[in-house]
């Protein structure tokens, strides 16, 4: 067969000699040297043979054109135009070699007297890998394969692949230099030689996690074909690629959603695939939106490395830029926050973009439910670090801050479900977060104002100052608020352990009294109907306002839990509170007119004084119950505890109202109380529904 492929060869470029004798008028060699001499064409062919446009001196000026070598070269042409350079998905015409860039123009030398071909041909432009098997003749061994690998149809997977005019050993080039043993699987070589063909995107790959994985003899770790597929290789834009966006988590979920897998290599993050799925990410990728990220927009395509790797895409202080490829702008402004600065200083609890809102379950927060996707960051993220007193020792950060806002109406108010509550952000800002030192930052002393004034319109800088997290230790609010606290726990333990004490041994007495007495005891009415109205109002708005209070304070109790269910959210729990406390104060405006405007209210304010008597009474009656005096003493209408208890309502009702109006509006303090003012009211309040309920 090779014979008469020689024969044709040498009658066709006789005929040509023959046929271009006449059309050349002109000898070369007149001007050029013999540059064909000693090459393979030497004495087979001329040069009009080649240049079979220049006919005249006229070549001199105009170029001449492109030699077409398969007009002798017709069937080694056809395999050219299907060889695997010529079929590559990425590599453009232009960059394709033809026939000079492997043989060169002239110096063209005879393939029988080239030893290592590979070496010779390929070397100048595959410097590690060369290709397995004698270039012009690939197409013609495929057939030769499919002899025996019979249990796939491998035409028909190839057919429709992007290497659809490739032949077996353009890949697989192993194989072409082992015909003889290649039944059996090699252990230290490849499959198939991907790299020959996509040398560029091989060298990323080496240097990836994968490929470093694959190098310490992790033969499990990522390879071209457990990615792109085997024979079935498609474009990347198809969409039934293994790569394509909507089918990058099963391809990278195959390994890294396997428990089994997952459990053999110690991976940090479980399942992250099925995460993602649940983001917003996954969910804008499989409605359709292509341009939403996906696993390779944020951990690369071949260059995948891990968080400690140089030059990952996944390490803290190289997040940003990862974001910033979507997010530029969100990005940009975290780049001028203390969170960033730190983060650049090597500080690793320094919160990068993933810290705070994850990695693959990012969720997103522009939706009808805005406000409960920033609460749930707030709860997962801000309040996780800001309330660690590991990280607050360490970095010299208050520890009660976020404890502090968390106790505080702003704090307790989110957390019933109030969406116009502030959050952390609203007062500190999303990204661009800033100390207050520094002068861009909302909460500076010149900036505070207006960030209280997003929400508290008429706020002014008393009102701003009052709301911060915690006093400084050397500010006079901070001691006034320690001893305000103080001041009330003390009186709450004497109050309370006395009335304890006292009440006590009159409920003994009592009882053993009332056993011995005969049930026709004439018993007579104190109060009119008018007092026992306003006892009636007194004693059901107390009981909602207490209820309501500590509520607010104590959410997660058995009681807040229950009526959070009946549907007293924050809503409807601050007004009925409210209400409840106007009702209060308006009974006691009646009760005040009650006491001023009708004789028996002046006998009942004239009959509730307190006096010198009382003391001698308290004595008396205590020595009486103790059994250390014989004879009950006699008290006047209103005895000691009833006065106690009237004046001690009447101060409660003040202290609580006055305070509360100072919560209720805080704004209208303005500029003329003292800065502890509203948190010291707070305090107050606290203590004071404590105390009255507890009595």
């Amino acid at each position: 067969m090779k014979s008469y492929m020689k024969i044709i060869i040498c009658v066709l470029v006789v005929l040509n000699i023959f046929l271009s004798a006449n059309a050349q008028k002109i000898n070369c060699l007149d001007c050029h040297e013999n540059l064909i001499a000693g090459t393979a064409h030497d004495k087979l062919v001329s040069c009009g043979d080649c240049h079979r446009d220049i006919v005249n001196e006229d070549h001199a000026e105009k170029k001449a054109n492109p030699v077409d070598c398969s007009k002798c070269h017709a069937a080694l042409a056809t395999q050219v135009s299907k060889d695997v350079h010529h079929t590559l998905v990425n590599l453009p015409e232009e960059k394709s070699p033809d026939c000079k860039s492997c043989h060169g123009t002239h110096k063209i030398k005879n393939i029988s007297k080239i030893n290592n071909k590979e070496k010779e041909f390929c070397a100048g432009c595959h410097k590690t890998k060369i290709l397995g098997s004698p270039y012009h003749t690939n197409n013609n061994l495929s057939d030769g394969c499919l002899k025996c690998h019979k249990n796939l149809d491998f035409k028909k997977l190839l057919s429709g692949s992007v290497h659809a005019d490739m032949s077996c050993p353009n890949c697989h080039s192993y194989v072409v230099k082992n015909l003889s043993d290649h039944q059996e699987k090699p252990k230290d070589v490849p499959l198939a030689d991907c790299y020959l063909c996509h040398s560029s995107i091989a060298a990323e790959h080496r240097e990836s996690i994968h490929g470093i994985s694959l190098a310490e003899g992790i033969n499990e770790a990522a390879q071209c074909w457990d990615c792109h597929g085997s024979h079935n290789i498609l474009k990347v834009n198809s969409d039934s690629s293994m790569v394509y966006a909507k089918n990058l988590i099963t391809t990278c979920g195959k390994c890294h959603d396997n428990p089994e897998f997952i459990k053999k290599h110690s991976f940090a993050v479980k399942q992250p695939g099925k995460m993602y799925s649940q983001s917003v990410h996954g969910k804008l990728v499989e409605s359709g939106k292509m341009k939403a990220a996906t696993c390779v927009t944020c951990h690369g395509s071949h260059d995948i490395k891990n968080r400690v790797q140089p030059g990952s895409k996944i390490a803290s202080i190289n997040v940003p830029a990862t974001c910033a490829e979507c997010h530029k702008e969100i990005t940009e402004e975290y780049k001028k926050s203390i969170h960033w600065i730190a983060v650049k200083k090597g500080v690793r609890e320094s919160p990068s973009c993933n810290d705070c809102h994850s990695e693959h379950s990012i969720h997103a927060i522009n939706t009808l439910d805005k406000r409960e996707e920033i609460k749930k960051i707030q709860e997962n993220t801000c309040l996780q670090c800001h309330q660690n007193l590991l990280l607050s020792e360490r970095y010299g950060m208050s520890g009660k801050s976020a404890g502090n806002y968390q106790d505080s109406y702003h704090g307790l108010a989110s957390s019933r479900g109030d969406k116009k509550a502030a959050l952390c952000i609203d007062c500190h800002g999303v990204h661009k977060i800033l100390p207050k030192d520094y002068a861009e930052s909302t909460i500076n002393k010149n900036n505070v104002v207006v960030t209280c004034g997003k929400c508290h319109k008429d706020a002014t800088e008393v009102f701003a100052k009052s709301y911060s997290h915690v006093s400084k230790e050397d500010n006079s609010a901070k001691y006034i608020e320690d001893i305000v606290g103080t001041i009330y726990f003390w009186l709450i333990v004497v109050v309370i352990g006395w009335m304890a004490i006292h009440n006590l041994l009159i409920l003994i007495h009592e009882l053993r009294k009332r056993y011995k007495k005969s049930k026709d005891e004439i018993r007579i009415p104190r109060f009119t109907t008018n007092e026992l109205i306003q006892h009636t109002f007194l004693l059901l708005s107390f009981i909602v306002l207490a209820i309501s209070g500590f509520q607010l304070k104590y959410p997660d109790s058995l009681l807040g839990r229950g009526l959070y269910t009946l549907g007293f959210d924050e809503s409807v729990r601050q007004w009925v509170h409210r209400c409840s406390a106007l009702v209060m104060i308006a009974l006691s405006v009646y009760h005040v007119i009650y006491l001023i405007l009708t004789s028996r209210g002046r006998d009942v304010l004239k009959g509730l004084l307190p006096n010198f008597r009382d003391l001698r009474q308290l004595i008396n009656n205590m020595l009486y119950y103790m059994h250390l005096k014989k004879k009950h003493p006699d008290f006047d209408n209103y005895n000691y505890i009833e006065k106690m208890e009237y004046w001690a309502l009447i101060w409660g009702t003040i202290i609580m109202g006055i305070t509360g109006f100072v919560l209720w509006f805080p704004t209208i303090v303005g500029n003329w109380a003292p800065v502890w003012f509203i948190k010291v009211s707070e305090i107050v309040h606290f203590y004071e529904a404590i105390l009255a309920t507890l009595v």
